[in-house]
């Protein structure tokens, strides 16, 4: 797999990550623990994706790629705890989840428009 194909495949679980947060903080507090459960899933294997790539990631999207790491590391964080809070903290915490799963794929969005900038102005 190249790097601009397992790019694509990070930025895709970590918008997937992104919806499970978000469901999370839709539903009510017995079913919002799957969804914690699969969206921490889905951050540790984003989280593996990128730490596999970064090397190839050159400097550009390199200090993007450690922020996005850096926000997917606060969202497992949290999803830890939200695992072990009430109904009310659980609830605050998955919305806290759904704000640092946006970060991550803003983040991830930033690398990839510099990353294709690069692209294009090295063809110039």
């Amino acid at each position: 797999m190249n790097f601009n194909d397992a790019f694509e495949k990070a930025l895709g679980q970590a918008r997937e990550m992104q919806r499970q947060a978000g469901a999370a903080v839709n539903e009510a507090a017995d079913a919002m623990k799957p969804h914690i459960e699969k969206s921490l899933a889905d951050a540790r294997s984003l989280q593996q994706t990128l730490s596999r790539h970064t090397t190839e990631s050159g400097d550009m999207t390199a200090e993007q790629t450690q922020m996005a790491l850096g926000h997917l590391n606060d969202f497992m964080r949290l999803g830890g705890e939200a695992m072990r809070e009430s109904v009310e903290q659980a609830r605050e915490t998955a919305r806290k989840m759904a704000e640092q799963s946006r970060k991550v794929v803003d983040s991830m969005q930033s690398a990839a428009n510099r990353r294709d900038a690069g692209s294009r102005s090295e063809k110039e």
